[in-house]
């Protein structure tokens, strides 16, 4: 059952306080998108079809504040 937008946006608000200790912890590119991606599915995986765009969107946001490139093609499609 898909997370509501409220459940969704706690969790990318979590995602975005782990996030400096995320990038420290995995310096290389590719350790980085392993652990974000890992983190973020979390997310979109329970994210409606509605909010799905939504969900993507702020993930990206997160990244560009953080000076790292969107992984709009780096992320699974969700199914």
């Amino acid at each position: 059952m898909a997370k509501t937008r409220d459940e969704l946006q706690r969790l990318i608000d979590a995602l975005s306080m782990d996030l400096p200790k995320i990038i420290e912890d995995n310096p290389e590119p590719g350790d980085f998108s392993s652990a974000f991606a890992g983190r973020a599915d979390e997310i979109t995986d329970n994210a409606s079809a509605e909010d799905d765009a939504w969900a993507f969107a702020q993930l990206d946001a997160m990244l560009d504040a953080n000076g790292h490139p969107s992984q709009e093609n780096e992320l699974p499609p969700d199914e």
